[in-house]
């Protein structure tokens, strides 16, 4: 066909399309298992779209594993808490305190006790360059996968693919096929998985600043009607997360950058001078958070993680930690079918197995926390005080939370923790406690069964 170049076969043992932190951690964990491995990233330059930037407790175990925890621990910013303030707003817009509530990560019997803030395209660098180290690793960048050219119905596998790189048309062929490339991703589609979205009556503003550098705490400010959300990054940096209601941003733009400016000093006025800093509305980024869910991560030997599996609402960095250990099971387990030399596809349901129901409940907690901020009535920011207070008072329901979100464990919720919501601080077994809180954190049995 003219205008068309075919280049010959390439074959490698797993392909992954996209090379955002969940393709490029999977792609560190292969090359390290002396696979041959092809990354297809379609972005030449780094997306406009703010990623997460909140490591939790578990992907730091994880990146310690892959012997990159001191890069990332380098380039990233210590939060052991997130500091909550409830905040009354009288008629006048003045703002007085009026709950304060440490969600604390020193609780935690882990070797992380602690959330983490890095640059998204930072840890995005020490992970291609990890993984650069290893000959069987390969990026093609700008590249963008076409379509499946073969395709064995019969055993419902993907034989063959089209990748366009280099001005050059390329066929490729693999042993697996992993889909990394976001919430519109081809790999999902071709696998037939249909998407349930769930929308939100919110948005988000984000934006990084400059920062004062004795400013190194994480706190988030709530009133009836407002949020806002300010995570020290390293170099004197700020990550600020900011509610709106849908149409608000329009505003906002047609009354200028002052509204921005207000809506942040007015909570915090020792940022007054740095926020400043932002000079256009270019680089303040609308997030307009999304939920969806699919029901099969595998088909045949295709396989989706990340967005493309999952997508959550963005209240603690759910989503970029999501992938990672999505990138990270999957990493193990692809390392021991190749080297027990049983590729059979059956095995990748492992993978299914461990991380649906892992991403499933995080997407349930993190949709119930974004519920707490929905509603700008009085008497609901009264409701969410009172499952604050009763938060930070008893020690199981602190735990329980803190534990679910780093990631380590799952300790499930219960009736009996509405009991505790309104029961006395004191009304718990310190040794039942003690014990159980030990048993709920996830064993090598747990991430890796197969083994």
């Amino acid at each position: 066909m003219l205008g068309r170049t075919v280049v010959a076969l390439n074959t490698y043992d797993v392909v992954i399309i996209g090379g955002g932190v969940g393709g490029l951690t999977l792609s560190v964990k292969l090359a390290q298992a002396n696979l041959k491995v092809l990354v297809v990233e379609r972005e030449k330059q780094p997306g406009k779209i703010y990623k997460g930037e909140l490591l939790q407790p578990k992907s730091l175990q994880g990146f310690q594993l892959m012997g990159i925890s001191q890069e990332v621990l380098s380039e990233s910013f210590s939060l052991p808490k997130i500091h909550t303030y409830e905040m009354n707003k009288n008629k006048n817009g003045e703002l007085e305190e009026a709950l304060y509530i440490p969600l604390d990560y020193l609780r935690l019997p882990a070797p992380f006790a602690e959330a983490r803030m890095i640059p998204h395209e930072t840890l995005k660098k020490i992970l291609l360059d990890k993984a650069k180290e290893f000959s069987g690793f390969h990026y093609w960048n700008p590249a963008t996968f076409h379509s499946f050219s073969e395709i064995d119905e019969q055993n419902n596998e993907f034989k063959r693919a089209k990748v366009k790189y280099e001005k050059k048309e390329i066929d490729i062929e693999a042993k697996f096929f992993v889909g990394a490339e976001g919430r519109a991703s081809i790999i999902r589609k071709a696998m037939g998985e249909v998407v349930t979205t769930t929308k939100y009556n919110h948005q988000f503003l984000t934006v990084t600043f400059p920062r004062p550098s004795d400013f190194t705490e994480a706190r988030m400010y709530a009133t009836h009607e407002d949020f806002i959300g300010l995570f020290p990054l390293p170099n004197n940096k700020i990550r600020s997360v900011m509610l709106i209601k849908p149409g608000d941003y329009k505003l906002m733009k047609n009354e200028g950058l002052e509204t921005f400016y207000d809506s942040i000093t007015k909570f915090e006025p020792s940022l007054k001078g740095y926020v400043q800093e932002i000079k256009s509305w270019k680089e303040i980024q609308l997030m307009i958070p999304i939920r969806h869910n699919i029901k099969q991560y595998v088909k045949g030997n295709a396989v989706i993680l990340g967005d493309a599996a999952h997508s959550v609402h963005p209240m603690a960095g759910e989503g970029m930690n999501l992938a990672i250990q999505d990138g990270m099971v999957l990493g193990e387990l692809l390392d021991w079918m190749f080297s027990n030399d049983n590729t059979d596809p059956k095995h990748l349901r492992y993978y299914e197995k461990v991380r649906k129901n892992r991403s499933d409940r995080i997407s349930r907690l993190s949709h119930l926390s974004a519920m707490a901020y929905t509603w700008n009535f009085r008497w609901y920011q009264k409701l969410r005080m009172f499952g604050l207070k009763r938060l930070e008072r008893n020690p199981i329901l602190h735990y329980k939370h803190m534990l679910n979100i780093s990631g380590i464990g799952w300790w499930p919720y219960t009736v009996l923790d509405g009991l505790r919501f309104l029961g006395p601080r004191w009304a718990y077994s310190k040794k039942t406690f003690a014990r159980k809180k030990n048993n709920v954190i996830f064993q090598n049995k747990h991430d890796h069964p197969w083994k």
